[in-house]
Formats: C-alpha cells, sequence, structure tokens
C-alpha cells in the first residue's frame, strides 16, 4: 500500500493564543502548518489580561498592540483586602531591570481573532469548525481525524487550552485542589462610578481580597468591567448569578464600584479548573499552554506562558524537521518548569490569608522586595537575579503533583 504525502509538517489542535502563537512561530521558520478549530472565531472567552513579558513575544511574530481598538494600556495591578481594607499597588514600570514596563486589557474575542489573522498571513492554514475526534501516533507522523476527514502531519501540538484534548483523552491529567476551585464570571456596564474610576480608571486589574476567595475586576472598553469570583470552598448547588451577584450585593464596596451598571454579559461559571498535565509530551504528539497546565487565573499568567513557551517549542520543532531527529524537548520543558513552578508557589502563598497579610502587603515597605514581586507578576520569570523567586523556587509547596 503507498502512503500518501503528508499534509504538513505540524497539526495544531486549537487557534487559541497558545495555537495562533506556534503557528506564527513555526511559519516564521519556515515550517508548513495547518491549525485545526473545533468553533468558529470569533468566540468569547474568559482572559482579557495580558502579563507584560507577553508583548515581547507578541512583538517577535509581529503583533503590535498599541492603538488597537480592542487593547487598552494595563500599567498595574491593584491588590485590595475588602475586609481589613489594606492595598498594594504594583507599577509594572517598577520592576527589575529587563521587565516591560506595561501590558493591556483585551477584548479577548478580537485579540485571538487578531493572532490568527498574523498566523494566516504568515501562511499558516487556519480551519475553524474543525472538531478532531481521534489521533493515531504512528512511527512517522500522526494521523488526526474528524468530521473534516483525515489529517497527516509528522507532529501534532494540542493547543486546545483546558480542555487538553491529548491529556484528558489519555487521563494524564491531574487535577490540583490547593488553589481555587470555582469561578463565577460576568460583564457589567456602564461602570461610572467614581470607585471604578478611582481604582481601574487609569487601566490597572484590580484584584480583591474576599472571605470566599479572590475577585477579579478588569476594565475593559466603553465602560465596561470583566468580573468574576474565584472560590476555595464553593458551595454546591448554587449558579454563577447567584454567587457572583449576592457577592456584589453584600458588599459595600462592591455595591459602590458597580453603581447603576448591568451585566451585559451571560452569568458563567467554571469548575475544578486547575491541573497539570503529567505527560505533556511524547515523541510526535506535544501539548502548549494550558493544555500543558493550567493552575488558577489569579496573576493572569496563562497568555503570557503560553505565547513564551509556543516561541521556545516552535523552535525545537522546527529543528527536529529540519534534521529528521526526534524533538529535542529540554530547554522548552526547562522553559515551563520554571514558570509554572514560580507561578504555583506563589499562587499557593496567595491562598493563605496570613501571608498576604504579613508578607505581601508589607513588600511595598521594601523596595528591592516590591520589585522583585512587580517581575514575577509582570510574568518575568526566566531570570537569576530575582531572590523572591528565588526563595519561592528553593522552598517545597504543599501536596505538589509529579506534573510541576
Amino acid at each position: 500500500m503507498v502512503q500518501r504525502e503528508l499534509d504538513c509538517d505540524v497539526a495544531i489542535v486549537g487557534a487559541g493564543p497558545a495555537g495562533s502563537s506556534a503557528a506564527a512561530f513555526l511559519r516564521l521558520k519556515g515550517v508548513s502548518v495547518t491549525v485545526l478549530e473545533r468553533e468558529e472565531f470569533p468566540r468569547f472567552h474568559i482572559g482579557e489580561s495580558l502579563l507584560t513579558m507577553s508583548i515581547h513575544g507578541l512583538a517577535r511574530m509581529g503583533v503590535r498592540l498599541e492603538g488597537a481598538s480592542f487593547a487598552n494600556l494595563k500599567p498595574g495591578a491593584l491588590f485590595m483586602h475588602e475586609s481589613s481594607g489594606e492595598q498594594l499597588r504594583v507599577d509594572f514600570s517598577h520592576g527589575l531591570p529587563g521587565t516591560f514596563p506595561h501590558a493591556f486589557q483585551l477584548e479577548r474575542a478580537e485579540f485571538d481573532a487578531a493572532l490568527d489573522r498574523r498566523a494566516g498571513a504568515l501562511g499558516a492554514s487556519l480551519r475553524f469548525g474543525c472538531a478532531v475526534r481521534s489521533w493515531e501516533e504512528r512511527e512517522e507522523d500522526v494521523l488526526l481525524k474528524g468530521d473534516f476527514g483525515e489529517l497527516r502531519a509528522k507532529v501534532a501540538i494540542d493547543a486546545t487550552g483546558q480542555d487538553a484534548l491529548f491529556g484528558r483523552r489519555q487521563r494524564t491529567v491531574e487535577a490540583l485542589a490547593r488553589f481555587g476551585k470555582c469561578a463565577s464570571c460576568s460583564t457589567f456596564a456602564p461602570v461610572r462610578s467614581e470607585t471604578a474610576r478611582r481604582c481601574v480608571g487609569n487601566g490597572d486589574i484590580l484584584i480583591l481580597l474576599v472571605d470566599a476567595g479572590w475577585m477579579w475586576l478588569i476594565p475593559l472598553s466603553k465602560e465596561r468591567v470583566s468580573v468574576g469570583i474565584v472560590e476555595r470552598n464553593p458551595k454546591p448547588g448554587l449558579s454563577a448569578a447567584e454567587v457572583l451577584g449576592g457577592t456584589l450585593r453584600d458588599s459595600r464596596f462592591l455595591t459602590e464600584f458597580f453603581e447603576s451598571a448591568e451585566p451585559i454579559q451571560p452569568f458563567r461559571r467554571i469548575s475544578n479548573y486547575s491541573y497539570y498535565n503529567v505527560r505533556p509530551a511524547s515523541r510526535r504528539c506535544l501539548t502548549v499552554g494550558d493544555a500543558s497546565a493550567f493552575l488558577d487565573p489569579i496573576f493572569s499568567s496563562g497568555v503570557t506562558v503560553a505565547i513564551t513557551t509556543a516561541e521556545l517549542l516552535a523552535e525545537s520543532v522546527a529543528e527536529s524537521i529540519a534534521s529528521g531527529a526526534p524533538p529535542d524537548l529540554s530547554g522548552y520543558r526547562e522553559h515551563c518548569r520554571k514558570a509554572y513552578t514560580t507561578f504555583d508557589r506563589l499562587f499557593e502563598r496567595f491562598y493563605r490569608p496570613e501571608w498576604v497579610r504579613n508578607v505581601f502587603f508589607s513588600s511595598g515597605k521594601d523596595d528591592r522586595m516590591l520589585r522583585e514581586f512587580t517581575a514575577i507578576l509582570a510574568g518575568d520569570v526566566w531570570r537569576t537575579d530575582n531572590e523572591v523567586q528565588r526563595m519561592m523556587l528553593g522552598s517545597q509547596t504543599r501536596a505538589l503533583t509529579s506534573g510541576a
């Protein structure tokens, strides 16, 4: 039997930031790429806040957000403790030398579409409405099957985000119980209150620590604010509208913040989302972004880690295709490990109220410590001169899974 020719060098499953970034970087290396996405874009997605260190990678793939209609400047982050009134503002321009000074708040549907357009302009083939139902990893290739028929590639990359297609199908995803377990969210408008202008009027994200866990408040364009609550121990049987609506009503601060504003998006509830994929790669089937791991949305690290690691993965895969040898993923794995472990240790501490009060909020009194925290919160986690990061990486976290 004569085997037919390859359809492409690399097949990427998923057209979100991880998939489109990997496609763009592979095309810059001259690798032929087909992206299979089950949904039609644009589509709604949570995760509207970038970290600053994603800006370098975006620029290298030819995407600039300055002046984009869907991107607002994000100079920093404001952390507030609702009950005690304590707060700390992190200004990204006050990070360690080399930390990029600002990020952006985004309309994710438009941002994702812009990344896809860039990948397409570089020569990637993007096919929407094409769900992958099964795949077969063989000696010389990977065969993917779905409603679209069959597609044969040298390498397949799972970029399906929290769906984690390869890992969940192969049962290599291990849930993490020590972070937030459930998020309830929506978007409100018009948000015009003096409280809102004071807290997020300059573009900062607001992280509000509450008794049940924490909340995000992200300023978007046209007087809209994305808001969500992440609960550590959610009560069963409650809807997103009941949880988030009740939280807003019961808080004097939030009532003032959202004065005269109404929800303009459906209430959404996402449960049990923190995990590691403990087998993120085989010889020809790889993972990138949230398909490799998703820890917690508290510091908006997901898209930044996806973009930066997609660039390294693309380099390894391109070298592999050129040489005919299996990809050397050691550098990519170490890059992922350092990022995920750093954020894992920081997230775990952030769910300890005494650590937040005694260490995090107090860091503003020490210029060096604040700069080091700022670098981490900016996603600048691949450096060697950050003592706060070194301390966290040298410590033991609670119930760390093998996937870290």
